[in-house]
């Protein structure tokens, strides 16, 4: 009988993570050249799955392809086959054995995701990730695998080893966590932090373990095995299964623009190719972490990304103006993304195109239909001073948008969006927003692969959103709850109706990609 692990006994939250979805993956084939298959039909495996938190919300909104997890943890994949079994989805299948296991039985894949498993398995167990990526992975398949990375990681190591000296006395796995937990305290206290580059790093390990969840505390910080590695030692390794290095699942963080200008002449010239760019980048940034997309050796590359390459895909964005924003003026608008990124453009077609994307978020547009709409916005032709440098408003758009996307304000996609922005007359609710709600979880997984948390009262009303009712009928089954309704913030006499908040809270939940259509 199998001894049972630490994930057993404490077992790993499993989320959703989206730079792991597929779709991310396909798009970054795409905009450096390759043909990464479509999403519609394809494989995915994934390694290392947990519960299924990640691999779960995949099979429900891409009904047709095909997904396997795979993990160690009997418990784990027990529950993961608990709520597949109740959301009665029948195109995924969650196996409790070993990567060492994985033979070609399991068939090819298009898709192969390993998160958080690298760095914390033994050698030999790496040497088969990257064997199973070679050999099972389809002609232009992308695999995904994040790993700790030097020199970031070297002096994180150094407070891992002072928790595990002191933690790992104990048996009991929650006990180890607390224990670690004081020792931490103990050491942010009593080493000094001013002009002292320790006792600063053990003051930010402090801030960002001091609300982590025990279970991250246990598997990140207090495992055997957990070796960072240089990024040219991995890419080294996966060059000896034939694979090559395609990008980073986050694009943003590759772009030496980033840095001050110096650093970035300087870096390309001592660094001509973008594996040693990218480790050179390392040093800069000490990074401690990545997401490494691999691909079979026989692609070629396109480094240089291109415009022309956004038009075949679809474009998101919630990229609200922070002044007057009139498309058909000259005058420059400054439009602010949600996690305080700003871009600025004087550009007709841009503009209106940014304002369309706002209104439709999280909703997605293919780009020829956005810039459709952007011209009809402007009265038809969207011509502008663009068309004066001899730039259609197809390239200059495509240009601020891939611009756009790799400062991380503007999403692209390879498909349309699994759900829709806004309710509509029988408005339905993810399945697995309401099982999650039904199983008192106080984080859901949305249609974009994201986690966003609800009051009682909105999870209430979530599972009323089934696709039978229209919008009397779920104002009589509120009215029957007996919900607390709080008004809007914008409402004067500080009086809400029934159907002010459904209307409101059905908006609310758009915006949240939590309806399907």
């Amino acid at each position: 009988m199998k001894q049972p692990t630490t994930y057993d006994k404490v077992p790993y939250e499993s989320f959703p993570f989206p730079d792991t979805h597929p779709d991310r993956l396909a798009t970054l084939g795409h905009l450096f050249g390759l043909r990464p298959p479509q999403l519609g039909n394809c494989r995915v495996l994934e390694l290392g799955c947990a519960s299924g938190g990640n691999l779960i919300p995949m099979a429900l909104s891409m009904p047709d392809a095909e997904f396997v997890g795979i993990d160690l943890s009997t418990v784990q994949i027990s529950d993961g086959q608990r709520a597949i079994g109740e959301l009665g989805l029948t195109n995924i299948r969650l196996l409790a054995m070993s990567i060492t296991e994985i033979d070609e039985s399991l068939g090819q894949f298009d898709y192969i995701l390993t998160h958080g498993v690298y760095s914390w398995v033994p050698n030999e167990v790496q040497e088969k990730i990257l064997s199973i990526c070679a050999r099972q992975l389809t002609n232009n398949g992308v695999a995904f695998v994040s790993y700790n990375t030097l020199p970031g990681w070297r002096m994180r190591g150094m407070i891992r080893d002072a928790m595990r000296f002191h933690a790992m006395q104990f048996e009991d796995p929650s006990v180890r966590v607390g224990q670690a937990r004081g020792i931490l305290d103990f050491l942010a206290k009593w080493v000094p932090s001013e002009k002292n580059a320790y006792g600063m790093l053990l003051q930010s390990e402090l801030d960002i373990l001091r609300n982590a969840a025990d279970c991250y505390i246990l598997h990140e910080h207090l495992e055997d095995i957990n070796e960072p590695i240089y990024f040219h030692e991995f890419i080294e390794r996966a060059g000896r299964h034939q694979l090559q290095y395609l990008a980073e699942a986050d694009i943003s963080t590759m772009l030496a623009s980033n840095l001050p200008p110096d650093v970035s002449d300087t870096l390309v010239r001592i660094a001509p190719d973008v594996i040693r760019q990218e480790q050179f980048m390392d040093f800069l940034r000490n990074r401690t972490f990545r997401q490494t997309l691999l691909v079979r050796n026989e692609h070629a590359i396109l480094r240089t990304l291109t415009p022309e390459r956004v038009t075949a895909l679809w474009v998101s964005a919630n990229l609200l103006p922070s002044n007057e924003n009139t498309p058909s003026s000259s005058q420059q608008s400054v439009f602010q993304g949600p996690k305080g990124g700003m871009v600025a453009s004087s550009n007709a077609v841009t503009k209106a195109a940014f304002q369309i994307l706002a209104e439709c978020w999280p909703g997605r547009l293919l780009f020829s239909d956005l810039l459709s709409k952007a011209k009809e916005r402007l009265g038809g032709s969207g011509n502008d001073h663009s068309e004066k440098h001899g730039l259609s408003a197809e390239s200059i758009l495509a240009s601020d948008i891939l611009q756009c996307h790799l400062g991380g304000l503007v999403e692209l996609h390879s498909c349309p969006a699994p759900f829709v922005a806004h309710a509509g007359v029988f408005p339905k609710a993810s399945p697995l927003a309401q099982w999650q709600v039904g199983n008192k979880m106080d984080q859901l997984t949305t249609l974009s692969h994201q986690i966003v948390k609800v009051d009682e009262g909105v999870g209430k009303f979530l599972k009323l959103i089934d696709g039978t009712r229209n919008r009397a009928e779920l104002c009589a089954e509120v009215a029957a709850l007996n919900l607390q309704i709080a008004p809007s913030p914008d409402n004067k006499e500080n009086i809400a109706t029934i159907g002010e908040w459904v209307e409101r809270i059905l908006i609310q939940l758009g915006r949240s990609a939590l309806l399907l259509g």
